[in-house]
């Protein structure tokens, strides 16, 4: 029988398991030699432990390391480790394993310098010590996934491992003229290392990454492929080239020597057994990279895509592997013995030994048993310095480390890695990495696709029934299900033309998911509206997204004003049945509500997918946007008219509405819209003091998250009814709770109180109760007299309503309008009173949801469409 999970509390326990295994590991209780310095070349480690090159994927968009960089770095050199091996950094944006691996370039190696520098000084500060740094150069090759969508570059075909990336037998390799440009591309990135103030730098080749794959590319024809000679031309000449042009790094790699995959598709495998090293290959190469002076050399073994047990054993298997069939220690056994064998051939090349996590607050004895008895001459810790980044400082101080700080080799950190979030410590450091692990599970694929196999499948469906645009979702979630994202994108477009949109800004919990019968069955709705996001992005990505024109024309031309959602959706919809269209939009790009105002954190930019909807009718020359276009200031319903076939008015309403009479502005008080506005686009980076936000709504609800987000003391929401009667979603009130907002139901805000200069001082407020309803159906509020008070805030966020502005009310001259203000459409059509106009979304229906002003989009352009014949 063998153990699978870790039940072992000391060194006596180890040696106990050792013998019932039948597996050798050298133990010692001497910690001394881990403090002992290592000459490298010019340079000195002060001690023996390595941080391992881990990434965090917590880069900028454009690969410039974020904050958990730094912070990751900084912990890294605080908690003593002697060499930081700096994690696999991309050098090019093409070679990027995830769309927030770091990347380093001529624009972004000022942020690289202080990364190095904070991490020196960061080591100065808390040990006293210089540390060594290096970094690791990638290029990931069949990995490659740049922007969340997998775009291999593969060096030879492979029937092991091209099935598990979907590819055909006839994918191509790359060529080698693609590998000739590489060298550049490689030397480039190590002279900017230099500059950045890095020791050294290593050619990633391991884990069958490019470089590591070329090694395995026996079956390659040409001058990179067949021969070791030829196979490891590309480390070896790259090496080379860095070594002569930027003499003052030094050259290493991380090295897979053993790649257990089947001969003629592994490198340093047997050729009859693939699960057996042999390290041949292995050694002949080591021998040839010393010529360029290599001081030092990371080993590792195994594929963490393929066989991840090889190289780090762990408790609990990660999502679509199987877990191996073999003792975790038997693992460690092997990785030590494969090193050892490494170290003992070349016993004056100091070599870093790692696959130490597994034995947790146990390793330093291992540790320290392989550098007595010359198993390895550095230490590398990996996965286990997420969890434990001081490990080395209380192993040299207290001589021990502390168990309930070390990693438990959940896997965690692997699993986020999977599903493409920020990357640490789930279990040691979930403060920060715990939202990052339940985000990445939210959207992962794997999860996705059996929650929508969970569908019922009903013949009457009423969460189709419940979504504004029917979209056909049983039939949209069986095609998730199955893997097919086209099939499922095409469903998902057919009722909704802005689908990544929609997935992100509209309420399924109230439409679609509200709907579910899963509710009933299992007490959760499928979750539909994250389905529809991974689709949605994922087809975008995948080239799939772009609005499908006609063969033919109709010669027809619509304008459309406004580039919202009911705008875009009408656009997008008459261009597919062959008309041009004019896009007139009063700002400087396009989305609308959703792009311009709804906080970051729930929906960031609009123009991804609406670039990749309309980029095929740009170039098609039948679409053109005009932008700084508004109704009421450059534009007449006349001249539309008169110039174009038809108009479709899909203008956002634009104007806030006020409770509160007053004569004078009032500093201090903002208008709801241009608030969010300006809080998303930047123009207002914070915000002091104590905030009131007036209303109940979606919009009073994002109002006061991001008055709380931007600094505020305190933020107070100010409505005159109960919670029963508030508009907003469930959702969003829980999100302002959250975060800390104060409600003050049952208040009716009355005025302002200013100081001598005008500037707001306090809002006025009465209590009140609720009466009879009124004609909304709500409880009426009625004042109660006697209750008068101020409210002291230094701010006012009025968020009671939306009105059409007066210049647009203006400009809508001919048009019918009704007691709302709103636009009047007749006979249940998108026409409205003027002949050839029609109108749909928030200027027709008052403000609702993107889906709904989509919806409405869709079928005025249907309906348009009918009408030009």
């Amino acid at each position: 029988m063998t153990r699978t999970t870790f039940h072992l509390k000391d060194i006596e326990d180890l040696r106990n398991e050792l013998d019932r295994l039948g597996l050798e590991l050298p133990l010692s209780d001497d910690f001394s030699i881990f403090g002992e310095p290592l000459s490298l070349g010019d340079l000195t480690t002060p001690n023996r432990f390595v941080a391992h090159p881990m990434e965090g994927f917590d880069s900028a968009d454009d690969g410039t390391p974020g904050e958990l960089s730094f912070r990751r770095y900084r912990r890294f050199a605080e908690g003593g480790v002697g060499l930081i091996w700096a994690e696999a950094t991309a050098v090019m944006h093409e070679a990027r394993s995830n769309a927030h691996q770091l990347c380093l370039y001529e624009k972004n190696v000022d942020v690289y310098a202080r990364l190095v520098e904070e991490t020196r000084e960061a080591a100065r500060r808390e040990c006293g010590h210089e540390i060594v740094m290096l970094v690791q150069l990638t290029h990931s090759g069949r990995y490659s996934k740049p922007f969340g969508t997998a775009k291999p570059l593969i060096a030879h075909r492979s029937p092991i491992l091209d099935p598990l990336h979907g590819l055909a037998e006839d994918y191509p390799v790359v060529t080698d003229e693609y590998l000739d440009r590489l060298q550049d591309v490689f030397v480039d990135a190590a002279k900017l290392a230099a500059q950045a103030g890095f020791d050294g730098i290593d050619l990633k080749s391991c884990h069958r990454y490019l470089m590591s794959e070329l090694l395995a590319s026996h079956t390659r024809e040409g001058k990179y492929g067949g021969s070791l000679e030829n196979r490891s031309r590309l480390l070896r000449e790259t090496l080379g080239r860095i070594r002569n042009e930027v003499p003052e790094l030094f050259v290493s790699t991380r090295l897979n020597v053993f790649d257990a995959i089947p001969y003629p598709y592994g490198f340093g495998v047997d050729r009859e057994d693939g699960g057996t090293p042999d390290l041949t290959e292995p050694l002949e190469l080591i021998g040839q990279l010393r010529e360029f002076d290599i001081p030092l050399l990371n080993a590792t073994i195994g594929n963490p895509y393929y066989n991840p047990h090889y190289g780090r054993p762990y408790d609990r298997p990660i999502q679509g592997f199987n877990a191996p069939a073999e003792d975790p220690l038997a693992g460690v056994a092997r990785f030590v013995s494969i090193t050892r064998q490494l170290q003992e051939a070349y016993p004056d090349l100091p070599i870093v030994g790692g696959g130490y996590t597994w034995l947790r607050h146990l390793m330093p004895y291992v540790a320290a048993g392989v550098l007595t008895t010359g198993g390895a001459t550095l230490i590398g810790q990996g996965r286990g310095m997420f969890a434990y980044p001081d490990s080395v400082k209380d192993i040299l101080k207290k001589g021990a480390m502390d168990p309930r700080k070390a990693c438990v080799t959940c896997s965690g950190c692997t699993q986020i890695m999977r599903d493409g979030t920020m990357t640490g410590c789930v279990v040691r450091d979930s403060e920060i990495y715990v939202e990052q692990y339940k985000l990445g599970r939210r959207f992962a694929t794997d999860r996705l696709k059996q929650e929508a196999s969970r569908c019922e499948n009903c013949e009457f469906p009423t969460c189709q029934d419940a979504c504004p645009a029917s979209v056909a979702i049983p039939q949209f979630l069986h095609a998730f299900a199955e893997g097919d994202v086209k099939g499922a994108y095409d469903v998902l477009r057919a009722n909704n033309v802005l689908p990544e949109m929609c997935g992100c800004v509209c309420p399924s919990e109230v439409q679609c998911e509200g709907a579910c019968v899963e509710r009933i069955f299992d007490d959760r709705a499928i979750p539909i509206r994250d389905i529809q996001r991974v689709v949605s992005r994922q087809a975008r990505l995948q080239g799939l997204a772009g609005l499908r024109l006609p063969e033919t024309k109709t010669g027809k031309r619509v304008a459309v004003v406004g580039g919202g959602p009911a705008g875009l959706s009408c656009a997008i919809s008459l261009l597919e049945r062959g008309h041009e269209v004019a896009l007139f939009e009063r700002g400087q790009r396009l989305g609308g509500t959703p792009g311009e105002l709804i906080p970051s954190e729930r929906y960031g930019e609009a123009t991804p997918e609406i670039d990749a909807i309309l980029e095929p009718a740009l170039k098609a020359g039948v679409l053109e946007c005009e932008f700084g276009r508004s109704l009421g200031a450059d534009l007449t319903l006349a001249a539309l008219r008169e110039e174009y076939d038809a108009v479709f008015l899909g203008v956002g309403l634009g104007s806030s509405t006020s409770i509160i009479s007053t004569d004078e502005d009032v500093e201090g008080v903002l208008d709801a819209l241009a608030f969010l506005e300006d809080a998303k686009s930047g123009r207002l980076a914070s915000m002091q003091g104590r905030v009131a936000v007036l209303g109940a709504g979606n919009t009073a609800m994002d109002a006061a998250v991001q008055a709380a987000a931007l600094g505020a003391d305190d933020v107070y929401v100010a409505y005159r009814r109960s919670f029963a009667e508030m508009p907003a979603w469930e959702t969003e009130r829980e999100h302002a709770v959250d975060v800390g907002c104060h409600f003050l139901v049952l208040t009716q805000p009355v005025g302002y109180e200013t100081d001598e200069n005008g500037k707001l001082t306090g809002l006025q407020i009465v209590r009140t109760e609720l009466g009879s309803p009124d004609a909304s159906g709500r409880r009426r509020p009625l004042p109660v007299h006697g209750t008068e008070s101020v409210l002291p805030v230094d701010w006012v966020v009025e968020a009671i309503g939306q009105r059409l502005p007066d210049e647009l009310t203006k400009a809508l001259e001919g048009v019918r309008l009704n007691e709302r203000g709103l636009i009047e459409v007749v006979n249940d059509s998108f026409g409205t009173s003027l002949g050839g106009v029609f109108a749909g979304g928030d200027l027709v229906n008052g403000g609702t949801t993107a889906v709904q002003a989509v919806a409405e989009g869709m079928r005025a352009a249907q309906e348009i469409d009918a009408v030009l014949g």
